[in-house]
């Protein structure tokens, strides 16, 4: 029954790739649905009555001397929720690209495969036990993920999908490099180099310190695509592989190492969310916005063992739902606008829903009363309030800085429209209006549902989790804020949002003209400008440029030194009599 899980999404794909030219391509974007759906569904019901783990694959594959490698997949608890939350996540993903496209469309169908393949490989490499097998699919999601972009007919000679594929790829190396070399070296503390090579894989595709554009490329793509390729892609990949080695070579890591890692962490979550400060297209912001929930995840991890436990895997959740609704809500508003450029949003689009789900995402990310959000930042400082205080400072400067950035996004959402103005055409879609926020609500629900009752989140996932990775440890339930603190706290923050908010659309709405043309002021740029060294840091492209200058120079003068031998058969004899002369002294 779970090989059935797996094996629908590709065989899905398969009938998307011949559908093509056959049928419309919203026809086949609903068996796309219908396929992730029984998929996620099947996966869900077979971890309930199965019993976790669920072994699917077990197969020897490489002998080496004593050691074997052995492709492997398995569900644990851990992974086996994230598998399940990225199946229903991509059904909302693939509603809303459905809805994107207009009602008569063809020949969009191997778009629809490709995504179906790439949803299986991230599964798959989710529940890969095994290196191979999991840079396996690393690799093969970033080439699909390229093809994707490449494809989509919206970067029309942008370098973009080229960086994606060989950040993606080099990630994968980096990885495997440092997961073989671990299996070589005698039992102590790990050596600074295979720390470096193991954190440098994951941050590359996570888009922290200093590799942040290869966020940006994944970013640059529309944003229903950016959906499957980031909080569902790779960069969740780099995610789970560096809580891999948080949790299981956590004792082995040098203090030291541990104080720069969590250094690191903390200058790319702040660097990030200042960066999205600067964005003035909503593309951008998405890509700053999941560096930022990646770094803060980062930090935690390699803070505490007990709040790797408690707190990670929370925060991994609301990363993935938040920046998945999003996505879904920047795609609805690109659909509507034609654009995602802060200054260039239509006050006549009818995208105040999208601005809805913006808000209810970003108060998640950002930890507002009511939500998982919340709770992971409550269990968090819970645990880390006395052992690491700069880890809850973090987050405090991340979420204000978050908030500050997404404001100026849904005031330029929300601002009224003059009066004399009447609402734009919109394209016939594939599925009415209503259907694309199906997803998006059904999401919101699990972000609400777990913050106003988390004992459900620690009695179903949390206890299990810690009994599977500390079985002697002691399992103390956390503290849980009343009901009367989350109210009061939630009211704050909602005034403190909303009545900027209204105000300002009060104004914009005496101010406007009716044959005024509808503008918006674009995010200040002091904040992110006084900051300017830390996004600089963030996204080093200079260092980049300087590294990529160097790599040309040196083949420069290769090509130098090559060109002496050219038709000068004297060299070749020369080269071939000292090779001559080497092996006769040995």
């Amino acid at each position: 029954m779970l090989i059935v899980a797996l094996l629908l999404p590709l065989l899905a794909a398969i009938a998307a790739w011949f559908l093509d030219r056959v049928v419309p391509t919203r026809h086949i974007g609903y068996i796309a649905i219908g396929a992730l759906f029984l998929s996620a569904v099947i996966l869900t019901i077979s971890g309930i009555l199965y019993r976790l783990p669920l072994q699917l694959l077990s197969m020897p594959w490489i002998h080496l001397n004593d050691f074997t490698t052995t492709l492997t997949l398995r569900f644990d608890m851990l992974n086996w929720v994230v598998s399940v939350v990225v199946l229903f996540c991509s059904v909302a993903g693939m509603i809303g690209l459905i809805h994107s496209l207009p009602y008569a469309l063809r020949n969009y169908g191997r778009l629809i495969a490709l995504l179906m393949l790439h949803v299986s490989i991230i599964v798959i490499g989710i529940a890969a036990q095994d290196t191979p097998l999991r840079m396996f699919a690393w690799g093969a999601a970033a080439l699909v993920g390229g093809i994707l972009m490449r494809l989509s007919g919206s970067l029309p000679g942008s370098n973009a999908p080229l960086i994606s594929v060989v950040g993606g790829i080099a990630g994968a190396i980096l990885l495997l490099v440092a997961t073989f070399w671990r299996q070589y070296i005698p039992l102590g503390a790990l050596p600074g180099t295979l720390i470096i090579c193991w954190s440098l894989g994951a941050f590359l595709v996570m888009g922290l310190l200093p590799f942040h554009s290869y966020m940006s490329s994944l970013s640059s793509a529309p944003a229903i695509l950016a959906l499957f390729l980031i909080p569902l892609g790779i960069p969740l990949l780099g995610v789970l592989a560096f809580i891999d080695m948080a949790a299981t070579q956590a004792p082995l890591i040098n203090n030291s190492w541990t104080i720069v890692l969590a250094v690191l962490a903390i200058l790319s979550a702040i660097g990030c969310a200042t960066g999205a400060i600067g964005a003035t297209r909503l593309r951008a912001m998405l890509g700053w916005h999941a560096s930022t929930q990646f770094a803060l995840i980062v930090l935690v991890a390699i803070s505490d063992n007990r709040a790797l436990l408690l707190g990670v895997p929370i925060l991994l959740l609301n990363a993935i739902i938040s920046t998945v609704m999003i996505a879904l809500a920047i795609a609805f508003i690109e659909m509507r606008s034609n654009t995602d450029n802060l200054s260039h949003i239509r006050t006549r689009a009818k995208i105040g829903v999208a601005g809805v789900v913006l808000l209810i995402a970003v108060a998640s990310s950002i930890g507002i009363p009511g939500t998982i959000g919340f709770i992971a930042r409550w269990w968090v400082a819970d645990v880390l309030l006395t052992k690491a205080p700069w880890v809850i400072i973090a987050f405090l400067i991340c979420g204000s800085l978050q908030g500050l950035a997404w404001s100026v996004a849904l005031a330029s959402i929300w601002r009224r429209m003059p009066r004399g103005l009447a609402s734009g055409n919109i394209i016939a879609s594939a599925i009415p209006a209503w259907g694309v926020w199906l997803g998006s609500i059904i999401l919101a629900a699990i972000l609400f549902i777990g913050g106003i009752i988390p004992r459900f989140l620690w009695t179903l996932w949390l206890v299990p989790l810690q009994k599977r990775f500390a079985i002697d440890a002691v399992i103390t339930p956390p503290s849980l804020p009343s009901p009367e603190q989350q109210l009061g706290l939630a009211g704050a923050a909602l005034l403190i949002v909303i009545v900027p908010l209204l105000a300002a659309r009060t104004r914009q709405r005496q101010t406007a003209g009716p044959n005024e043309q509808s503008t918006t002021t674009v995010p200040s740029q002091a904040t992110a400008e006084s900051l300017s060294l830390l996004i600089g840091i963030v996204r080093a492209d200079w260092l980049l440029a300087r590294a990529w200058q160097v790599l040309i120079r040196i083949g420069s003068g290769i090509q130098w030194i090559l060109r002496l031998g050219e038709e000068r058969y004297y060299v070749a004899g020369l080269v071939m009599g000292l090779i001559v002369i080497v092996l006769m002294l040995m």
